[in-house]
């Protein structure tokens, strides 16, 4: 376990090198038992691996793509509206600074 969680500290660290200001580090907890429409968290409601069934709203989807809005969802109030450097070195002639798209972000 160690290994595998210095592996994801060094894909995190390189991610933050190539791209400053835009990673946006989110608590994932319970991210795939909470419903991204209504927000209900039930530890039942990950029917399966693959089905998410909230039993508050009836909203069913795909468990990972439900855990990946909510993840998104936690990440816009922080990234959103960030101005980020798009390309070359800080203070080199080629760099141009340019907002994340918000379709990607929220």
């Amino acid at each position: 376990m160690l290994h595998g969680g210095l592996r994801v500290l060094s894909v995190v660290a390189g991610l933050e090198h190539k791209a400053p200001g835009r990673v946006v580090k989110v608590r994932a907890a319970y991210t795939s038992q909470t419903c991204s429409r209504c927000g209900a968290g039930d530890r039942r409601a990950r029917e399966s691996q693959a089905v998410f069934r909230c039993r508050s709203c009836t909203f069913s989807g795909h468990a990972d793509v439900n855990a990946a809005i909510n993840i998104r969802t936690l990440a816009c109030g922080t990234a959103a509206g960030r101005a980020v450097a798009a390309r070359g070195r800080p203070g080199s002639p080629g760099r141009t600074n340019r907002e994340p798209q918000p379709a990607l972000l929220c």
